[in-house]
């Protein structure tokens, strides 16, 4: 293979990884947190290094890939610390169930964006101003008309399959009212241990915000989500950090590309030859 001929092909690999993370938009924001094993927890739904770490009844210990939801009689249910925290005033980390249209993951539907990571920055008020970094590790199929990112938080909305009281043997009404979840902070009180932060968080940080807006990008998945999944997409290049709020780092998408290349081409000698195209 000729040197003119691998940096074609490399470059060529350069501009599909692009594409790919070329997503974003506007979105909405809602919140769930219905405790059944996630979507983006079984086997083959991206092309990944594994799926989205489940766990057992205790919301901590890692349950097998192949295990069944708990919802439907299975022993694996969500992991308690897949939950939202805040880092600052106006940046927080989290984890969704994301279902984005077609005409940008170019027709594909869970593959596209299992453990994908996505920057939001709010843009209506409550949360004018403040941003999160969320990783998908779970699928919105309720409503598909939009660029939906359903935050999982704890006493958000659940499902009728009373995930929760199973997984924690308490009543599913500790987490408050189908399709409404909670509607005070003082009943975050009452939830099983572990989940109360993120229930706060609901009420203080994201200030019980009713479907936000947010204008979306898709980013590297930073090593605060990804070392509480264990998921890491094939496609989700290293990147070097770049300044973020209050001197948070951030990953972001250029930068990951410019690593893939320096990959690429590194090893054969190439690389000079690469960036002086």
């Amino acid at each position: 293979m000729t040197s003119t001929t691998f940096l074609t092909l490399a470059l060529a690999a350069l501009s599909v990884n692009a594409i790919k993370f070329d997503v974003s938009g506007e979105g909405i924001g809602a919140l769930y947190w219905d405790c059944c094993k996630p979507s983006c927890a079984w086997n083959n739904k991206a092309d990944f290094n594994q799926p989205v770490q489940a766990c057992a009844k205790d919301g901590k210990s890692p349950m097998d890939m192949g295990a069944g939801t708990g919802c439907n009689g299975g022993t694996a249910f969500g992991c308690t610390d897949q939950q939202p925290w805040a880092v600052n005033d106006t940046f927080s980390y989290g984890f969704a169930g994301a279902h984005l249209q077609l005409e940008l993951t170019q027709g594909a539907l869970e593959d596209a964006w299992c453990c994908a990571c996505y920057q939001l920055d709010f843009t209506s008020d409550p949360l004018k101003g403040k941003s999160m970094i969320i990783q998908a590790s779970n699928t919105n199929y309720d409503v598909m008309d939009k660029n939906w990112f359903t935050l999982a938080v704890p006493g958000g909305n659940y499902s009728d399959a009373a995930g929760c009281h199973v997984q924690y043997g308490v009543e599913q009404t500790i987490f408050g009212g189908n399709n409404v979840g909670i509607e005070e902070k003082g009943k975050c009180d009452d939830m099983p241990e572990g989940l109360k932060p993120g229930c706060e968080w609901r009420f203080d940080w994201f200030q019980d915000a009713k479907y936000p807006t947010a204008n979306f990008k898709r980013v590297t998945c930073p090593t605060e989500l990804t070392d509480k999944t264990k998921c890491i997409r094939k496609d989700d290049v290293p990147a070097a950090q770049s300044e973020g709020k209050d001197g948070e780092s951030k990953p972001g998408a250029a930068s990951g590309l410019t690593a893939t290349l320096s990959t690429v081409l590194g090893g054969a000698g190439l690389l000079g030859l690469a960036l002086s195209v």
